[in-house]
């Protein structure tokens, strides 16, 4: 699928889940109109938006197997602690207008999108071997503070945060450790509940239909 916009870093994965990576140089309009535009081909799509750095797209589809090569932190104005903020705000906007869109299309869904958000730091995603040494030379960097009569020493934390859509329950994600939302719901009149109830009914008793 070609990207709505270069700068828009969209990245795909497969027909149901796509993803895209937040920056600080994108345009919100750019990400949440591929978003609707996404939901509205796929009813069981799945989106993840998130702040990894580039080099890092296959972490977003459950693996944590890297290559050996050490993970470059993200630009200053990239860092996944000011994007946060961004990320969360793209993701608002896209619920919003979601409800929208299923109100002026008249569909019979009263809830919105399912929300899975997850917070990590890119140096726990980096592999064992890589790790050691890094806790290898963190320890020397320790005595040889604790030698020049300095007791701390500095953490590195490079943070990062991924927020998933989704038009059904993904509890797979929750048994991880996500944080769950529930959909926001539409607040219809008696006579749009009554018309959405017909509509279900309808679709359930046409499912029910055996086939010749």
């Amino acid at each position: 699928m070609d990207e709505p916009n270069q700068d828009a870093a969209v990245e795909a994965q497969d027909a149901e889940t796509h993803c895209i990576r937040i920056t600080s140089h994108g345009k919100i309009q750019n990400w949440v109109s591929f978003a609707l535009n996404f939901f509205e081909k796929k009813s069981q799509g799945t989106l993840i938006l998130h702040t990894l750095p580039l080099g890092l797209d296959h972490l977003l589809n459950g693996s944590t197997d890297l290559v050996e090569a050490k993970i470059e932190p993200p630009s200053k104005s990239d860092r996944g602690a000011d994007l946060a903020p961004r990320l969360i705000s793209v993701v608002e906007i896209i619920k919003r207008e979601y409800l929208k869109i299923l109100a002026s299309s008249k569909s019979p869904r009263l809830i919105g999108l399912h929300q899975y958000n997850e917070i990590g730091c890119l140096e726990d995603l980096e592999p064992a071997k890589q790790q050691s040494q890094v806790a290898e030379e963190e320890r020397t960097a320790s005595i040889l503070q604790a030698l020049e009569g300095k007791n701390y020493l500095k953490q590195k934390q490079t943070p990062y945060m991924k927020i998933t859509l989704s038009v059904e329950p993904l509890g797979d994600l929750a048994d991880k450790g996500a944080t769950y939302q529930a959909p926001l719901r539409r607040h219809l009149s008696k006579s749009a509940k009554a018309r959405a109830k017909k509509k279900i009914a309808k679709v359930a008793n046409s499912d029910a239909m055996p086939v010749d």
